[in-house]
């Protein structure tokens, strides 16, 4: 039998609360008394309240009800609250202050230290981009976020929240703003040579929604789908949740090997491909690839999501056209996003569908998942692009990211050299050197995070075909001034692990 505490406010007891200056008594919802039981009742009371001033529950400052109110509502003799409540105050986790009340001490409320083991046991259980990214050197995929026009945006943000009457504040349309539909598909048909109407575009919660959504959709249970290997694990992990069988394709210096893939399997209904920036060599797959690709597409019925995830930052020549802006026959899903040209927080990207029924039927199914994406959160990035700030940041930051990958590189070749090669890229955010003499990358990883570098392995994103000895360098993701200590503490890290 368990005795819960109620705690019932009327308006009354609200407003004398917040006019007195004496804090408010907290409710115990959790206190569950069992009164079989062999262990007296003041040492429940007393063991429960201990357990909720460590673990957080009670936090520092909190006054307590009082022993004849607490008592009252559990049902007890006030003696046992008095008991425990005396125990407590003599181990230091409640203060008595005469005339106001009891209170949790503010010298104690923290949580007791864990066994190493289990610590490490729970820090397992979470998938490492699951949790807070830091902005530490050589982090990847983080754009530059001290240069982005914060102020501007902040302008466009007020001027939205001050017309926010004129926006449509109840359920949306789950296919997204449409203002915002139209200004991409200018952009996507200037800067990408993709063609769509706006109702063939789709906003969603940035490129991973895009890839499940694919994956959902169009995989049946058992199908055959090509995934770069090493490739984005985001996509292969909705590739084995949806039911599709990974079928891993090696890499060319260009990105995905076609005739491999055709040859090993030839009964594939699905890829995920990023041709233009290949994650996370770098590769840029060529025309003469791109078409035989469609082709192959196109004559086995075979869908292919595009992850066009950085094309933006292109440092040789002009951006290369999407592929599904070759596409003909109607195979391509292309998918795009604002993380890596914006910044991440935003949890924003789109698609772009090969017809308005299947545009239908993604937004159909996204309708099932979250129904629509803030319309503020659109608002203000549909203003962004309409007055060209998308535009002047995306050329800035091309400018920028070349200059610090050639500053990453020339320190990298200067102090490094004994130990790695490396070369600059066309283009994207980050760089892949490759270790020598035989060298873990995983071993250097580890070492790298003991000094506050955040270094991956490429084996991270590796499925069948390893390469053990691959590193990835991002340049975007934190201070300019950093990058030289940084490789220089890298520098101290391989000399101690290869003399």
């Amino acid at each position: 039998m368990y005795i819960g505490i109620v705690k019932r406010a009327t308006f009354d007891d609200f407003n004398r609360a917040i006019m007195s200056k004496t804090s408010p008594q907290i409710p115990l919802p959790f206190l569950k008394l069992r009164r079989r039981d062999a262990e007296p009742l003041f040492l429940q009371l007393y063991s429960q309240i201990r357990e909720a001033i460590f673990s957080g529950q009670l936090k520092e400052g909190e006054r307590l009800p009082a022993t004849r109110a607490l008592a009252a509502e559990l049902g007890i003799s006030r003696n046992s609250v008095f008991q425990a409540f005396e125990q407590l105050i003599l181990e230091g986790f409640l203060e008595g202050r005469k005339g106001d009340g009891t209170y949790v001490c503010a010298k104690i409320s923290m949580a007791p230290a864990k066994p190493a083991k289990a610590a490490q046991e729970q820090e397992e259980e979470y998938l490492p981009d699951c949790s807070i990214e830091p902005l530490l050197p050589f982090q990847t995929s983080i754009p530059s976020l001290p240069h982005f026009p914060f102020r501007t945006w902040a302008r466009i943000a007020a001027d939205v929240y001050r017309n926010i009457h004129t926006l449509h504040l109840g359920y949306g349309d789950t296919q997204g703003y449409e203002p915002l539909r139209n200004e991409l598909s200018d952009y996507l048909r200037i800067n990408r040579s993709i063609i769509c109407p706006p109702d063939q575009i789709l906003i969603v919660s940035g490129s991973r929604q895009a890839i499940n959504l694919s994956a959902q959709l169009l995989i049946g249970k058992g199908d055959q789908c090509w995934m770069e290997d090493p490739g984005y694990k985001g996509a292969s992990d909705a590739i084995k949740r949806w039911g599709g069988k990974l079928c891993p394709v090696p890499m060319t210096e260009y990105g995905l090997d076609i005739d491999y893939a055709i040859k090993k399997y030839p009964a594939a209904k699905f890829v995920y491909v990023t041709p233009s920036h290949q994650y996370p060599f770098g590769g840029t797959l060529p025309l003469s690839e791109r078409l035989k690709l469609l082709q192959w597409a196109a004559r086995q019925k075979m869908w292919i999501v595009e992850d066009d995830y950085d094309s933006e930052f292109r440092y040789v020549g002009r951006p290369v056209p999407a592929l599904k802006g070759l596409d003909d026959a109607g195979r391509v899903i292309y998918t795009g996003t604002f993380s890596k040209v914006l910044f991440p927080a935003l949890r924003l990207g789109y698609m772009v569908l090969p017809s308005r029924e299947m545009a239908r039927n993604f937004r159909k199914l996204k309708g099932s998942i979250d129904r629509e994406n803030p319309v503020i959160d659109q608002a203000i990035i549909t203003q962004f692009m309409r007055e060209g700030h998308f535009a002047r940041h995306l050329r800035k930051m091309r400018t920028l990211y070349k200059k610090l990958q050639d500053e990453l590189t020339a320190l990298m070749k200067m102090h490094l050299h004994p130990w790695l090669d490396v070369e600059s890229g066309e283009n994207g955010m980050h760089l892949v050197a490759w270790l020598k003499h035989g060298m873990d990358a995983v071993a250097v990883e580890k070492a790298a995070n003991e000094k506050g570098l955040v270094l991956q392995p490429v084996d991270d994103f590796s499925i069948k075909y390893r390469h053990k000895n691959a590193l990835m360098f991002g340049f975007t993701g934190y201070p300019a001034e950093d990058m030289e200590k940084a490789v220089l503490q890298l520098k101290q890290i391989l000399l101690n692990l290869h003399p």
